[in-house]
C-alpha cells in the first residue's frame, strides 16, 4: 500500500493535496470527506510501517489542522454553522486518537486541540443538535463515540462530565443499529426485489459504508451503555452482512446499498478498509 495508490495520494490526487483541509478549494462534496478519510488511513500505514517518506505526510496534514483550528474549537475548513457538520470530523478524530499513540511526542498538542472540540461539540449537541443533522453523522455516531471513550479512558483531563454526555447526546439521535440487525427488520433479500419505499425506509442501514461501519456500532455502544441485548443484534449484524449481502472474497456487495449475493453486481471500495476495523471490535 505504500508503495503503491495509497502511499501516493498525497503527490498527485486533488481532494487530498488541494483539500480544503489543507488550504486548497478541491471537494467532491460538501461534507469536506474526501481527507479525513485519507488522514484516518494513512496515520496507521505511516506508523505501522515507521515510513519516514509518510510520517512527513502526516505531520504537514496534523500541522495545518492543529494550526488552524478555530477559536472557538472547530476542526476542518468550514467557517460558518450552516457549513459546520460533525461527520467529516469522525475520520479525522480517529486519526489524532492513532497518533496521540504512535508519537508521544506529540500526544499533549494533539489531546488539548481533541478537547477544545469537544467542549464546542458538547455545546453544539446540547443546542438541539446542531450539525449533527446528516445521516452519514448519525449512521457513523459510533466513530466519534470510540473515540471519546478512548479520551475517557486515558486523557479525560477534568472534562469527564462533557465527554460522557456527548457520547450520551451522539448515541441518543443516532440511527438504531440494534433495530437494524433484528428477525422483522433486516432485509435478507435482493434488494432490487423489495418494494423501493422499503428499502428506502431503511437506507441508512443498507449504503454500503454504512453497512460496514455499522457492525461495530453494538460494540462501541455497550461499552458506555452495558446494554448485553447489543450482543445478539451485534452478531446477528456481522452474521447476517456476509450471509446475505456478501462476497466470497470477504467484502460486501453494493454498488451504492446492499444488493443481494448476485455475482454480477459490483461493489464500491470503501467498505472493504471499514471491514477490519469494525469486525476486531465485536470480537
Amino acid at each position: 500500500m505504500a508503495d503503491g495508490l495509497a502511499g501516493h495520494m498525497f503527490d498527485f490526487y486533488a481532494y487530498v493535496k488541494d483539500s480544503p483541509w489543507l488550504g486548497g478549494d478541491q471537494e467532491y462534496s460538501g461534507l469536506n470527506e474526501g481527507f479525513p478519510y485519507w488522514f484516518n488511513g494513512l496515520v496507521p500505514l505511516a506508523y505501522g510501517l515507521d515510513d519516514e517518506r509518510l510520517k512527513t505526510q502526516v505531520q504537514t496534514a496534523v500541522d495545518y489542522i492543529l494550526e488552524h483550528q478555530a477559536e472557538d474549537g472547530w476542526i476542518g475548513p468550514e467557517k460558518t454553522k450552516q457549513d459546520r457538520h460533525l461527520w467529516g470530523r469522525f475520520p479525522v478524530m480517529l486519526a489524532l486518537m492513532q497518533l496521540a499513540e504512535a508519537d508521544l511526542r506529540q500526544k499533549g498538542r494533539i489531546v488539548n486541540a481533541m478537547h477544545r472540540f469537544v467542549n464546542l461539540m458538547h455545546a453544539l449537541l446540547k443546542d438541539n443538535f446542531t450539525c449533527y443533522n446528516t445521516m452519514w453523522g448519525r449512521a457513523r455516531s459510533h466513530d466519534m463515540i470510540l473515540v471519546l471513550q478512548w479520551m475517557y479512558e486515558k486523557h479525560p483531563g477534568n472534562n469527564k462530565k462533557r465527554l460522557w454526555e456527548c457520547m450520551r447526546m451522539l448515541n441518543q439521535v443516532a440511527y438504531d443499529w440494534a433495530e437494524w440487525f433484528s428477525e422483522g427488520v433486516y432485509l435478507k433479500e435482493d434488494l432490487d426485489t423489495v418494494d423501493e419505499e422499503i428499502w428506502k425506509r431503511y437506507f441508512p442501514f443498507e449504503h454500503g459504508v454504512n453497512a460496514a461501519q455499522g457492525l461495530k456500532a453494538g460494540a462501541v455502544i455497550r461499552r458506555f451503555t452495558h446494554n448485553d441485548s447489543l450482543l445478539e443484534s451485534t452478531h446477528n449484524g456481522v452474521e447476517w452482512t456476509f450471509k446475505y449481502h456478501g462476497t466470497a472474497s470477504g467484502t460486501i456487495i453494493g454498488d451504492e446499498r446492499l444488493v443481494g449475493l448476485s455475482p454480477i453486481r459490483g461493489y464500491i471500495p470503501l467498505p472493504t478498509p471499514s471491514l477490519p476495523h469494525s469486525l476486531l471490535l465485536p470480537n
